[in-house]
């Protein structure tokens, strides 16, 4: 699918290890196709061989210490991590195993696993503390965070997850984040009891537990209004996800409301009060992505001559029928082949096959299949011809360009603005925003060099947001 999308935009993927090959001709399609079958399998042998040996280790207990291994990354807040060789293997090289304990260092005056039972048990337990008061409590008391010198809101919202807790109480817990953080079932969990030592008791783990789920369920209650609204509108914000940056401490810029006006502000006052970064910048939502809007529109227009942009939309709504008629031709093989397994399996009945209950279950399944590809390779059959665009209907739309996308919704905005923008930059001292702009559309090819030309597409060229205005016009 990526190569397939890389292919349409004139980016061409070459192996260093497979022959050169056309993906556009029959032949190149079937080398492309089995090439990445072989890949795929691959991966699949390489990942279930992974995981079956990382359960293994995470339920074997170290003979001399008695507390389970650890399959890496960094220990929760509270513990340390620390490496013990165990033998030597088949080549000789030392055998590292690692374990957790208690963190003993000590900080403002207690060690940090005191600190986290303190979080736990007296303010999240007893006095039911919301995560902004322990947030703030942390960072009333100089106790700093795991990686940032702050805490923020939402470090404690992962620490006060079921497997966190049940890390704290002593059982070692793999296996529950999958692919992109996506949360796996507790029936998926890897849970191994007594395998580092404990912070809390399983006990106490449980009423914590229960205390999050009453805070929650406050919460709904009282946002069910807002977020059902939010829900139904989407966000109201262009440039959140990482595309606005405050300068002063690298943190993304986010969507604050303040007496009904809409703003962005860094991040470190959402999230930390703003400790760690200093005197908060409120801009305003409007005229930001109004100037964002702006200076697109210009590099939109000075990018491409209508004939240049003409060609690339062509070119796009041919790569997607091309798309088609690669998806029927491996259709039509699929379907060759489910013939071929159809009479494997039926000679093998007629061979004298024993297992009949397996050969009529492969039937069924192999024509259902078949009948499926029949269904699918019959909705492609019927291709439309490719439609045209001529320069005027192009030349229109490049004058329409802010219309057209005053009109669409911000996910469809973020999107369009990362084709132009690599990041924008906002100084809180001074006001003053920066935006970092491709050279060209990262979907047309490069233009040739002549000798001794200025490099024609340099790494991201930095524009004061809307070029020729001060800052102060833009309500910095």
């Amino acid at each position: 699918m990526v190569k397939g999308e890389l292919l349409t935009h004139g980016v061409r993927v070459v192996s260093v290890t497979e022959p050169e090959y056309d993906p556009r001709s029959i032949a190149g399609l079937a080398i492309e196709k089995m090439t990445e079958f072989k890949n795929a399998s691959y991966s699949l042998d390489v990942a279930f061989h992974t995981r079956k040996g990382m359960t293994e280790n995470v339920g074997r207990r170290d003979p001399e210490i008695g507390y389970c291994y650890k399959n890496g990354g960094a220990p929760l807040w509270g513990f340390k991590a620390y490496k013990v060789h165990r033998g030597t293997d088949r080549s000789g090289a030392s055998i590292i195993k690692a374990l957790w304990d208690k963190n003993d260092t000590v900080v403002a005056g207690r060690p940090v696993w005191e600190w986290a039972r303190h979080v736990l048990l007296e303010l999240r337990l007893k006095q039911h503390a919301s995560l902004d008061e322990i947030r703030d409590f942390l960072n009333a008391h100089s106790v700093p965070a795991p990686r940032k010198r702050y805490w923020g809101t939402s470090s404690w919202h992962a620490l006060l997850q079921p497997a966190a807790l049940l890390q704290y109480a002593g059982y070692g817990v793999w296996n529950v984040h999958g692919k992109r953080g996506r949360h796996r079932s507790p029936s998926e969990w890897v849970v191994t009891e007594n395998a580092h030592p404990a912070i809390i008791t399983l006990e106490e783990a449980d009423a914590i537990n229960e205390v999050n789920e009453s805070q929650s369920r406050l919460g709904t209650d009282r946002s069910q209004g807002r977020m059902s609204t939010v829900r139904s509108q989407g966000s109201r914000y262009m440039l959140t996800g990482g595309l606005l940056v405050c300068k002063r401490c690298g943190a993304n810029m986010v969507g604050y409301c303040n007496r009904g006006h809409l703003y962005y502000v860094c991040g470190a006052k959402a999230y930390r009060r703003g400790l760690g970064c200093g005197p908060t910048l409120q801009i305003r939502k409007e005229e930001m992505e109004w100037a964002v809007t702006e200076e697109v529109g210009r590099l939109f227009n000075s990018w491409a001559d209508t004939k240049r942009l003409m060609d690339m939309v062509k070119e796009e709504i041919r790569s997607r029928y091309r798309q088609d008629s690669a998806e029927r031709l491996v259709i039509k093989q699929r379907l060759v082949t489910v013939a071929e397994e159809l009479n494997n399996v039926r000679r093998a009945v007629k061979a004298g096959l024993d297992d009949l209950d397996w050969a009529n279950e492969e039937l069924c399944r192999l024509k259902q299949e078949q009948m499926d590809l029949q269904i699918r390779v019959q909705a492609l059959v019927t291709v439309p011809p490719v439609p045209q665009m001529n320069g005027a209907q192009i030349e229109e739309y490049r004058h329409r360009f802010s219309e057209i996308v005053a009109q669409g919704t911000n996910e469809e905005k973020r999107t369009l603005a990362r084709c132009f923008l690599k990041e924008i930059e906002v100084d809180p001292a001074t006001g003053e925003v920066v935006m970092y702009l491709f050279g060209r559309p990262p979907a047309l090819p490069k233009p040739q060099k002549s000798i001794g030309a200025p490099p024609s597409n340099r790494a991201p060229i930095g524009l004061v947001a809307g070029a020729g205005f001060e800052p102060a016009t833009f309500g910095l």
